[in-house]
């Protein structure tokens, strides 16, 4: 009796390892598969030159200057 329950117990582990290992293989193969076409999509930006425009403060024609009751404040 003691033989026949080892043997189903050791029958039960090893097909949970088996579907943790078909769990994970399926999980690795999706991040995988999203890093692909996640650099896909960035090489075909670059192939078609699509650049997000960036707004950066070196298009202002010089200081910025204004009184608020305080004193002069130049923003450089």
């Amino acid at each position: 009796m003691e033989n026949l329950r080892a043997i189903i117990v050791g029958i039960i582990g090893l097909a949970i390892a088996a579907l943790m290992i078909v769990v994970m293989a399926t999980v690795g193969l999706a991040v995988v598969g999203f890093a692909v076409v996640a650099g896909a999509i960035g090489l075909i930006a670059v192939k078609l030159g699509y650049r997000p425009k960036v707004h950066t403060e070196h298009k202002r024609r010089g200081p910025r200057v204004w009184n608020d009751g305080h004193g002069t404040i130049i923003d450089m």
